[in-house]
């Protein structure tokens, strides 16, 4: 597995070492009642190099353990259709953004060397939930949702270019987020 060291302003292919990458993934359906459906995910996955610079380092955006869970419930309004509720959460395991898990030995060489490990983000969990209404031929839907519920303050990525000069870049995660869907079913159904 190849990657760039930067060494002053120069930036060098090198060796990062033998990549290794196992793990397991799964996912879970089941209706309890006729009005309730429950679903979850699990992955697993051991991302890691095994020797050369980076040895022992984690790769990058791979969290070790990541997660789903939710529930969703569905009753008729009468002849009108049916209304639904849906809260779910996602969570993930920490996770690096560079190859070299942000250690200071490994940048050393830069122009301005990293001497602090801050480009990580620790584990953290999401809650969103929808609430809709369907149609009793299913052909409408209006639905009305909201994303990181909790108002979770997260970073997505982070380093690129400005680490370099010691100066990096962070990406928030999306704040909490709501809203309204309308949705037509056209053709035959």
């Amino acid at each position: 597995f190849q990657t760039t060291e930067q060494i002053g302003t120069l930036f060098v292919t090198v060796n990062a070492g033998k990549a290794e990458s196992y793990g397991f993934e799964g996912q879970m359906r089941w209706s309890p009642t006729e009005w309730a459906t429950v679903f979850g995910t699990y992955a697993y996955n051991h991302s890691r190099f095994s020797t050369g610079a980076r040895d022992g380092n984690r790769f990058r955006l791979s969290p070790d353990h990541s997660a789903s869970f939710g529930v969703r419930f569905e009753a008729p309004v009468g002849t009108a259709g049916s209304v639904d509720f849906t809260p779910s959460v996602t969570w993930q395991s920490r996770v690096f953004f560079d190859d070299d898990n942000d250690l200071p030995s490994l940048q050393a060489g830069n122009l301005i060397p990293d001497l602090i490990q801050d480009e990580y983000q620790n584990s953290y969990a999401l809650v969103d939930a929808r609430l809709g209404f369907t149609t009793a031929d299913r052909r409408w839907r209006i639905e009305a949702f909201v994303t990181n519920l909790f108002e979770q303050n997260y970073i997505k990525d982070a380093g690129n270019t400005g680490d370099s000069l010691g100066l990096p870049t962070f990406i928030a995660g999306e704040p909490r987020m709501y809203g309204l869907s309308l949705s037509l079913t056209v053709g035959e159904r």
